[in-house]
């Protein structure tokens, strides 16, 4: 088969190399799926580069941690799946592949007809901003939330979960353009950070209160600034550092602000259970209550180009291979 896969670390997508590996044998707790759209994801630059849970003797890896297609093989000891059956699986690597092995944990059944590319780009983005926001940012009607990044795949899928629960949603991009289409997704209020400063703006608009809720995957000053933008009593959420460190351990806040670092990684395997709530999600995107932004699609040999566009942050919602 042809797959993706790392030799070396290294800080571009020239270490991604399309080649050919055998098929994997799937061991009798796990299934063998043909891969047809696989997401890619932010953790797959920091695995790339060598910063994200693996070490250099793992390699050569594959990356990508979440994908969806046919079941081709079936373990002996697995009951609820059947070959043939199309799933979304969610293993953390192997993705950028034809072929590529779940556990049934972390595998869901998708609904006829509904499509591959939307189906890969959905699990860890609904599963970490509805467990961020509803476990460690308590969110409930009537809150106020800012949500960092709006145009990014978890961004997205954060303004329709907490517009679903009735909160008011403000959030930031770095354009008119991707404020326009935020707001027809259901923000109520944006925050084009290129052109104003994003505290003094969420400031204004909940009256110098402060906002409930801040969901940040960005860092460095972006997370300085997301704690002083906290109402007494309020929530940092951070489940993510593209562009910046976070401390290690929360900082010390004062009126009974809080701040916590989420893992969607460590969630999942504490409470692998947990990833049946994605059913939940299939079927508000299947009856178009919830929405999946496809920015692009790329063919698996073109990952490297599809790297480069992640990296860039032009995009507006989810980048996705496609096995063609």
């Amino acid at each position: 088969m042809k797959a993706i896969r790392i030799h070396q670390f290294g800080p571009t997508e020239d270490v991604l190399q399309y080649e050919e590996v055998p098929i994997p044998k799937p061991g009798p707790e796990e299934l063998l799926i043909k891969v047809e759209a696989a997401s890619l994801n932010r953790a797959d630059l920091g695995l790339r580069s060598g910063r994200y849970r693996i070490s250099p003797e793992d390699l050569p890896v594959i990356p990508g941690r979440e994908f969806a297609g046919a079941i081709t093989a079936v373990g002996a000891d697995i009951k609820e799946f059947r070959v043939g059956e199309r799933v979304v699986a969610q293993p953390a690597l192997g993705g950028y592949a034809e072929y590529a092995i779940a556990k049934p944990a972390h595998t869901r059944p998708l609904p006829e007809g509904f499509d591959p590319v939307i189906a890969a780009a959905m699990p860890t983005i609904f599963l970490t901003t509805w467990f961020a926001l509803h476990e460690d940012g308590q969110v409930k009607s009537g809150d106020q939330v800012l949500i960092q990044a709006g145009g990014s795949g978890v961004g997205i899928a954060a303004i329709q979960i907490a517009k679903h629960v009735r909160a008011r949603v403000l959030t930031t991009a770095g354009t008119e353009e991707k404020c326009a289409r935020l707001r027809q997704l259901g923000a109520d209020e944006t925050i084009n950070y290129t052109a104003k400063d994003f505290k003094d703006e969420a400031l204004r608009l909940t009256a110098g209160r402060g906002v409930d809720i801040v969901l940040e995957v960005v860092g460095g000053d972006v997370y300085r600034k997301s704690l002083e933008c906290l109402a007494p009593g309020g929530r940092l959420v951070s489940i993510g550092a593209a562009a910046g460190a976070i401390p290690d351990s929360p900082p010390s806040l004062k009126e009974g602000r809080k701040a916590s670092r989420f893992s969607i990684t460590n969630c999942l395997t504490a409470h692998p259970e947990k990833f049946r709530q994605l059913d939940i999600f299939i079927q508000l995107v299947r009856e178009k209550k919830f929405t999946v932004v496809i920015d692009r699609t790329f063919p698996l040999k073109e990952a490297r180009a599809a790297q480069r566009c992640l990296e860039g942050r032009e995009h507006f919602g989810k980048i996705v291979l496609t096995m063609v």
